[in-house]
């Protein structure tokens, strides 16, 4: 029988001390390891909790044993990696069972990367929180999963949890850990709540996993996708994204994060469809935010893009997400939505996008708007859509620029497009044109294109 470990995406990275640049690399089995970048040789490696076994919880699609899901983050200041990892304590909660979803709990690593020890005052168990935003609400490890990647805004590292292979009673959760914040994202009295930690969707869901992309970040604020979750109020009525809203239900969120306050909601963006979409969530394909050097438009300086089942790219200015709404006849008011590709023949599922957007901007004169987007739905090519002038030439839109050859996976599990560039030896920076996008794909494995589309180069 041929035993199911995944490895996360891997961190390379040299220590502030250290010419000797590694490559950290974590597992569902609660592995972690270090090896030599040059050689490949193994540093270290060392096993920080007993992992969850997947049969436990209902879920035997993922891998043998569920423990680090997310991608962890390294502070290169500290030299410290940040990381959850799905554990299990016996007799927790349940007194006479072991490892079943009511003994489930999740640590909180900092690791020393230069020796994998831990961090003094490190591992954390995070279990039993209140969340700030609503107290009824309990952070409860074995029954939610976390799967974004981990972004460090100043002193804190903020993760996102959702739904566990999309089972039991979880509600969609944002911690933030240097002192814990817990925000969740369906609170008040009209959200789903029950003890039934089995019952489905029960805790209203509106998970935050983005198919493992990170939690976006601009310095000031963090940025993230939900997925399905309750009926709110704004599907009654236009809002302007500004106003306190309790159900976070698909829907792009702006936070506001500060080290002597709670996180607290600073706008968001929900698809005027959202409630229509027969499971076609927002939350399957994170949230990117442009670099503003040459994307954005006359009236927005800097644009984030989001993605998800729908197949539908949204390009949202960061300034103003855009609310619920409040575009012409009451749809969306976003700078522009790339609509979702008709799905391929033969094809059986629908044409999602699972791994999120990825970015390559044009490397020409300062000051001029221009660069690619690259998104890959499932069962569709890699798609290239360029920021251009419109035929008036007094605004920019993303066309179609270009599409591969290859089709993806007929299933989710593709990544997300990533970009590459050559050094200019004169310069000293960006070879201009030389941009490579790669994308995984889990029956292909890893495929790359050169990123500016031609007839001879698609």
């Amino acid at each position: 029988m041929t035993r199911r470990s995944f490895m996360l995406n891997p961190l390379v990275y040299t220590p502030c001390e250290s010419e000797t640049q590694l490559v950290f690399i974590v597992s569902t089995d609660n592995v972690i390891r270090t090896l030599d970048a040059s050689s490949g040789d193994l540093i270290h490696e060392r096993i920080v909790a007993k992992p969850h076994p997947q049969d436990a919880l209902y879920c035997t699609g993922i891998a043998e044993n569920i423990g680090i899901m997310g991608t962890p983050t390294i502070d290169p200041a500290t030299d410290i990696a940040y990381f959850y990892a799905k554990s299990y304590i016996p007799g927790y909660r349940l007194e006479n069972e072991t490892s079943a979803i009511f003994n489930g709990v999740y640590y909180f690593y900092a690791v020393d990367i230069n020796t994998l020890e831990d961090v003094p005052g490190f591992p954390i168990l995070v279990d039993g929180l209140p969340a700030e935003n609503y107290p009824r609400k309990i952070f409860i490890g074995g029954r939610i999963l976390q799967r974004t990647s981990l972004v460090q805004v100043g002193e804190f590292v903020y993760a996102g949890f959702g739904g566990l292979c999309d089972q039991f009673n979880y509600t969609g959760t944002i911690l933030g850990v240097d002192v814990v914040a817990n925000f969740v994202t369906q609170a008040g009295p009209e959200s789903g709540f029950t003890l039934d930690w089995t019952s489905w969707h029960a805790g209203g869901a509106g998970g935050v996993w983005q198919s493992g992309m990170s939690i976006a970040s601009d310095g000031e604020n963090i940025y993230f996708v939900t997925d399905n979750g309750g009926s709110s109020p704004n599907h009654k009525r236009p809002s302007t994204g500004t106003s306190p809203l309790d159900l976070l239900s698909e829907t792009a969120v702006k936070m506001s994060v500060s080290s002597t306050r709670p996180l607290q909601l600073a706008g968001y963006f929900q698809p005027y469809d959202y409630l229509d979409d027969d499971g076609f969530d927002l939350g399957s394909g994170g949230f990117t935010i442009l670099p503003n050097s040459t994307f954005y438009t006359p009236a927005h300086r800097q644009l984030a893009v989001a993605a998800g089942k729908s197949g539908k790219i949204y390009i949202i200015p960061l300034d103003s997400l855009g609310g619920y709404g409040n575009g012409v006849n009451n749809t969306d008011a976003v700078v522009q939505v790339i609509q979702a590709l008709p799905l391929q023949e033969g094809a059986s599922f629908s044409s999602g996008i699972y791994g999120g957007v990825g970015a390559y901007p044009f490397t020409s004169d300062a000051g001029v708007a221009g660069g690619y987007i690259y998104a890959a739905a499932v069962a569709q090519p890699l798609i290239a859509y360029e920021l251009r002038q419109t035929p008036s030439g007094d605004d920019v839109e993303f066309v179609s620029a270009g599409q591969s050859v290859e089709i993806s996976l007929n299933k989710p599990g593709v990544g997300v497009p990533t970009i590459t560039t050559a050094l200019d030896k004169e310069t000293g920076g960006e070879k201009k044109g030389s941009g490579i996008v790669w994308l995984t794909d889990p029956g292909a494995g890893l495929r790359a294109w050169y990123a500016i589309p031609d007839e001879e180069k698609s």
